[in-house]
């Protein structure tokens, strides 16, 4: 419609507050990209596919991407391109000013409050009263059998009273739990019969009991009443766990008519949504409400989201009603908030003004007033955001963001692991990266995953040749300054044919491939921790010539060892936590000038990332101090080699279910499901070793009576046996929490290495394996009965050759690729000798 080109265009340029939303997660949180377009739950989100609302902002989605239409294409668009980028992108697209963030709902690997300040210029804290009860509740300084409704009331008050200047609003979800029928007079006897329930049913404490959150949403009103600060509330649609019945806002009348709050500001979220006109109604007659459609939009159908908005102002004044995206986790809804709500209100208004309801000055000033004003004067925040120019901030931001980092930062490495396990680098001026590579990635030739320890062009037998280039893209949510060198930044890439489409040869592809198929058919996650085992060597002049020697001659857990090379280390550990990479111990090992790092357990996506900058922090920083850190397995051949001993555990919805319990638990400790992925990576093992133990020299470290794993077997605490099941502190002695597969080296590519291991698990899992018995003692006093693990990397490479599964899994051009690699390691090393030596410049 022509005539309304005006009110188009201020729908469309208008800049938005978002006034009610949630943390945004890492690329590889657990939590699943298909929650995006629903609220479903378990087997109901295999559905969402089939809605008008996923096909509709799936298209949106790959529109803004520039990608296939499709829900997998956007995925894995999403993840080349990295958290930073699609959050950028989105939010650019979605011209939001303020956002205001309800953090009390926790997602795997979600970023703080802090994190989000990047994407506008203005995050204010919303505060959800029921998560911070339950933080107090579950507070192990406080003893259960202390607790009083008194003691309670006191920490309650007391906290929230400490941060009232920090947030722009408290936020309920009693509707979630015991409905809106809220009790303004619950009598205290029954708030603290409540508050025992509670405590006394579960661990950690979830409240659910009616008159103790009755009890505490009164208490949080009066507060934020008296503080000025509106208190939003959950209405109408959600997830599962609530009962719709109990979330009609018109069950808050006794709240709205109680007295003693009739100063309160509260927002019925969500469009109340299918209680529409009962939210509007309540807005006409109750001057403390106000109503959000954020979440109705833009989960709903076109003709349901129209019909919602429209019902809310059927009766509701306009300088009542406000503009959300409900964003969670994915910056995606944010942006399909924004989009979906402008063309939404567009309809609405343009038909109002066609039915006489509204003048076009009339449509201009609501359109100002539900994006933007409205919220700017309930939340009191017109003096901070009111004169702001969004697009001129973005403008500047985007400036003073380049500008700033012209000044700080002058190179970008890009880095990648290829077959042969080394890491290597292609290094961007920032200028350029940020303008151009963050989101086309960089060329890269074919050849780069034929390539081998000792030469620098394409094995035969690979079918990698110089003909042909894939995009090395960054995935900027690994992106980090470096510690050691302040002047650049690094992100890891992944490999791909065009943008958004996976090489078949990446290994950080294969691996969430992997990942993806354990968990979408098994609902099961890999969690993987590295041991890294390492020497620090020093460059000494004998007769001309140039020799490396250990650091020093100390012993295994030598203090002295440790104190000589203490400031080395300090130096790695504090580099490692700014790369949010999690040190569990250091210590001397058995070799001469060998050190171990024990870093802490991740999905396995997320620890193979992390292994590779370990290793670049671990070689960098011992290189600043004149010295050079090697992983290489067996450098010297009559001394102990280096390893890194992978821990490995199961987990589902949060909970390791590798370890035995009394649902589940076998003989040995693990649950059932524990022991039959573990049979698969037994079972595999020689063919995993061709991942896992690249080299020739891999096979002079895994030797007997070396604490390596010699034999194909499996023990309990067993650390000669290649698979051994622990029990840290802390855990009973009956049952196993992870198991250990020490046949794994630091020249491993970490992708490949746990791609090949999750292969060898589903196996397991698919013919339901079991393991054989234990090996208790030391494997080689049953030599003549226990079957040998390949003595030599020509064994592993045959056993991987003839294994169908593995092949199958991983996928037969990364399999050839790697086997051509592996063949020409050992003709190369077969006729030089003295060549490994030179490992130590590589690994």
């Amino acid at each position: 419609m022509a005539k309304y080109g005006e009110l188009r265009k201020a729908v469309d340029t208008v800049t938005a507050v978002d006034a009610h939303a949630h943390n945004l997660v890492a690329i590889d949180s657990d939590f699943p990209f298909l929650h995006c377009f629903s609220e479903a739950q378990d087997e109901a989100l295999t559905f969402v596919p089939h809605t008008l609302s996923f096909k509709r902002n799936v298209r949106d989605i790959a529109k803004l991407y520039n990608c296939e239409a499709s829900f997998d294409a956007v995925d894995r668009h999403r993840k080349s391109t990295g958290i930073i980028s699609v959050a950028s992108r989105c939010f650019d697209a979605a011209n939001i000013s303020t956002i205001f963030i309800d953090d009390g709902i926790k997602f795997d690997k979600m970023h703080d409050l802090e994190w989000h300040r990047r994407f506008g210029p203005v995050v204010g804290r919303i505060l959800r009263i029921e998560h911070l009860a339950e933080t107090i509740l579950n507070d192990e300084r406080y003893h259960e059998s202390n607790w009083t409704l008194e003691l309670f009331s006191q920490i309650f008050m007391g906290q929230m009273t400490s941060v009232v200047d920090k947030i722009v609003a408290m936020k309920s979800i009693a509707a979630y739990r015991s409905g809106l029928k809220i009790d303004t007079n619950v009598s205290k006897i029954l708030a603290e019969e409540g508050l025992l329930r509670d405590l006394h049913d579960r661990k950690p404490v979830r409240i659910k009991s009616k008159g103790f959150i009755d009890y505490i949403f009164t208490l949080s009103l009066e507060v934020a009443q008296s503080f000025n600060l509106p208190m939003q509330i959950h209405t109408g649609f959600g997830d599962k766990d609530l009962d719709l019945r109990q979330c009609n806002p018109l069950h808050l009348r006794t709240v709205l008519e109680e007295k003693r709050f009739s100063r309160s500001r509260i927002v019925l979220l969500h469009a109340a949504y299918p209680y529409s006109r009962e939210a509007s109604y309540l807005a006409s007659v109750y001057p403390q409400v106000y109503l959000d459609f954020g979440l109705a939009v833009p989960m709903l159908s076109v003709p349901g989201m129209i019909s919602s908005v429209s019902e809310l102002l059927h009766l509701a004044p306009i300088k009542k009603v406000m503009y959300s995206s409900d964003g969670f986790a994915f910056p995606e809804i944010y942006y399909l908030g924004s989009k979906r709500s402008r063309e939404v209100l567009f309809h609405v208004l343009s038909n109002a003004c066609e039915d006489g309801d509204l003048t076009i000055d009339e449509a201009l000033e609501a359109v100002e007033d539900i994006f933007r004003q409205n919220a700017l004067r309930l939340y009191n925040l017109s003096a901070i955001v009111g004169s702001t120019d969004y697009k001129s901030y973005s403008i500047q931001k985007s400036t003073l963001k380049i500008d700033t980092l012209l000044e700080d930062i002058m190179f970008v490495r890009i880095i990648w692991a290829d077959s042969s396990g080394q890491q290597r680098c292609r290094v961007i001026p920032v200028k350029r990266f940020y303008e151009v590579v963050a989101n086309t990635g960089v060329g890269l030739t074919f050849a780069s995953m034929g390539m081998t320890s000792f030469a620098d062009g394409p094995a035969d037998g690979t079918n990698l040749t110089g003909t042909g280039e894939i995009r090395l893209m960054p995935d900027c949510s690994t992106k980090h300054r470096i510690p050691w060198s302040k002047k650049e930044e690094m992100v890891l890439a992944d490999m791909q044919i065009k943008p958004g489409e996976a090489w078949e040869y990446c290994p950080r592809s294969a691996l969430r491939r992997l990942a993806k198929i354990l968990n979408d058919e098994f609902n099961l996650v890999m969690n993987a921790g590295f041991e890294n085992e390492f020497y620090l060597l020093k460059n000494i002049m004998r007769e001309g010539n140039e020799h490396f020697v250990p650091f020093d001659l100390t012993s295994y857990c030598s203090t002295s060892g440790f104190d000589a090379v203490s400031p080395i280390l300090q130096e790695v550990n504090a580099a490692l936590q700014v790369l949010d990479i999690t040190v569990e111990q250091i210590h001397a090992e058995a070799g001469k000038g060998q050190f171990e790092i024990a870093l802490g357990h991740s999905c396995c996506t997320s620890a193979a990332d992390n292994l590779i900058y370990t290793r670049e922090t671990i070689k960098s920083i011992a290189r600043k101090h004149g010295l050079l850190a090697t992983f290489v397995p067996k450098y010297f051949l009559d001394d102990i080699g280096s390893g890194s001993h992978v821990h490995l555990s199961l987990w589902k919805n949060g909970r390791n279910v590798f370890m035995g319990s009394e649902e589940s638990k076998t003989p040995y400790g693990m649950s059932e499901i524990g022991e039959k992925f573990m049979a698969g990576v037994f079972y595999h093992l020689p063919s995993i070793l061709a991942f896992t133990a690249p080299l020739p020299n891999s096979y002079d470290r895994i030797q007997p009576n070396t604490w390596s794993g010699a034999y194909q077997c499996w023990g309990k605490e067993n650390r000669e046996a290649p698979l051994r099941t622990a029990c840290p502190p802390g855990i009973s002695q009956e049952v196993v929490s992870n198991f250990e597969i020490k046949s794994f080296d630091g020249c491993a590519n970490p992708h490949l290495g746990l791609a090949s291991i999750i292969a060898a698990g589903i196996d397991g899992l698919k013919r339901n394996l079991s393991l054989p018995k234990p090996i208790e003692v030391n494997p080689s006093s049953h030599d003549s009965v226990l079957k040998s693990l390949p003595k030599g990397l020509h064994e592993s490479i045959q056993a991987l050759a003839e294994d169908n599964v593995l092949k199958d899994l991983l996928g037969q051009k990364l399999i050839t690729a790697v086997i051509g690699v592996r063949k020409a390691e050992i003709d190369y090393y077969g006729k030089n000798k003295e060549a490994y030596k030179q490992l130590i410049h590589k690994y």
